[in-house]
């Protein structure tokens, strides 16, 4: 049986999260309050309905309660994503996407219910800042407080090196994942502990994050004010 999701109020942020997943075997409700949008998209979508989700008795009617999940984001409008997140969990829907526009808004989604508070604009900063600050850093996952996944380009401390003679996972505790450069034509390869270092390979790694920051060459975090105790701030989720 296929998947069955909702979305709420086609935003930027929602938009892209249809253009992600309508490609994939589910079925996909779209509720918006402007015609204009649910005309504009609703040949892409399973059922879509022009509705005014303030409304509890319009969410009981258009959303099954057994569907997958919903993802709600009516923009700007704070109260009601409260609201339809509310009336969301009475239904007894099982997995509920909220996306928050400030910690006080995400903390009392938490309260009412939400199973996913979402801030789109914070972890794009948390990706974003570390890659600023230093020139081998090509992209930054944060996957928990203690866990990042970074491409990274090869510093120059371990070209020339092998992988077991790098120091990478007995001194800086860090996981090569997988190796991408002109030797594997440009496509990630896992490598053996022979596998040689040359300047150009991307390193996919996994580690925690001050390791792999100090791995990649940043300038030590020191707290204080400044551009370094502004991106601990961002990085500690504050």
């Amino acid at each position: 049986m296929k998947k069955q999701f909702a979305i709420i109020g086609l935003s930027s942020f929602t938009r892209r999260i249809l253009e992600q997943i309508e490609s994939e075997e589910c079925e996909i409700l779209l509720i918006d309050k402007d015609p204009a949008t649910i005309e504009a998209w609703k040949d892409r979508v399973h059922r879509s309905f022009i509705a005014d989700v303030l409304n509890e008795a319009t969410i009981g009617r258009l959303i099954p309660p057994d569907i997958d999940a919903v993802i709600v984001d009516p923009g700007d409008r704070i109260e009601v994503s409260i609201l339809v997140t509310n009336y969301l969990k009475k239904l007894g829907v099982k997995k509920i996407f909220v996306r928050a526009e400030t910690e006080e808004h995400g903390e009392i989604l938490n309260l009412i219910g939400a199973d996913h508070v979402i801030y789109p604009n914070k972890e794009a900063a948390q990706r974003l800042a570390p890659i600023l600050m230093t020139s081998h850093l090509i992209s930054y996952m944060p996957l928990s407080q203690e866990m990042v996944l970074a491409e990274v380009k090869a510093p120059p401390a371990v070209v020339g090196k092998m992988v077991k003679e790098s120091g990478i996972r007995d001194i800086r505790h860090l996981n090569v994942v997988a190796i991408r450069g002109e030797k594997t034509n440009q496509e990630y390869s896992f490598v053996t502990p022979d596998y040689v270092f040359l300047e150009n390979d991307v390193l996919l790694m996994a580690g925690n994050e001050e390791n792999l920051l100090e791995f990649s060459d940043m300038e030590e975090l020191k707290s204080g004010s400044g551009i370094s105790g502004f991106l601990k701030g961002i990085m500690n989720g504050k």
